[in-house]
């Protein structure tokens, strides 16, 4: 009787995620290689943009429907509040990804912060896939990965991997927007917090409020 309630719980939830749709990042994996003597307050953030090749240009074009090609501008709006709110220090910078390594990526940024020597914290989508059937409503995934690098050794401190999940809607649909990008950001600092990359209370990291949505007559 036990286990046949918590399979109709967990049914009805996934049906109700399908109805409404929904849209959330999740932490798959992370790694301290070498733990800073003092946790971080200042970051120097790099979005590398990667081309997401896909096998049919259906998928590719599904990649673009939930607003992958926003996400570079987004960071750039975003960083900056979601870091200052947990008092982290940032500048922002993006860089095309042609083959270079993390290293060339570094070196081809002049932040204007006269603050070079900030660790290097570098966020890319490394790989995703759309999956839809006739019964089921159809769900993208996007990988991003994080790694932090010290400016000065060239070394890697710390890697994550997070996933982005976007399950479509009945109507309408989601994807990349400011609530989105906020609660992205917070599973990144929340990991970082958890392993002794940067100090949270409690492993919470703050955002901003969601707007309510507008009233419909």
């Amino acid at each position: 009787m036990l286990k046949e309630s918590a399979y109709l719980v967990g049914f009805v939830a996934v049906l109700l995620l399908s109805l409404q749709g929904c849209a959330r990042t999740s932490t798959l994996y992370s790694n301290t290689f070498i733990k800073p003597v003092t946790q971080v307050t200042k970051l120097n953030v790099i979005y590398v943009e990667s081309n997401l090749v896909s096998k049919t240009s259906k998928t590719s074009v599904q990649f673009y429907d939930i607003g992958y090609t926003d996400l570079p501008e987004l960071l750039r709006e975003r960083v900056p509040i979601v870091f200052a709110l947990n008092n982290i220090a940032s500048e922002y910078a993006t860089f095309k990804n042609q083959g270079f390594g993390q290293k060339e990526a570094m070196e081809s940024i002049k932040w204007t912060s006269g603050t070079p020597e900030a660790m290097l914290l570098t966020l890319q989508i490394i790989d995703g896939q759309v999956v839809s059937g006739s019964h089921t409503p159809r769900t993208t995934t996007l990988n991003m990965q994080a790694n932090l690098i010290d400016s000065k050794t060239k070394l890697r401190q710390w890697t994550g991997q997070f996933r982005n999940t976007f399950v479509a809607p009945p109507a309408g649909k989601n994807g990349f927007n400011n609530e989105f990008v906020d609660n992205l950001l917070k599973t990144v600092l929340e990991q970082m917090s958890r392993d002794g990359i940067i100090a949270l209370a409690e492993h919470n990291a703050v955002i901003p409020l969601a707007k309510p949505a507008a009233a419909t007559n």
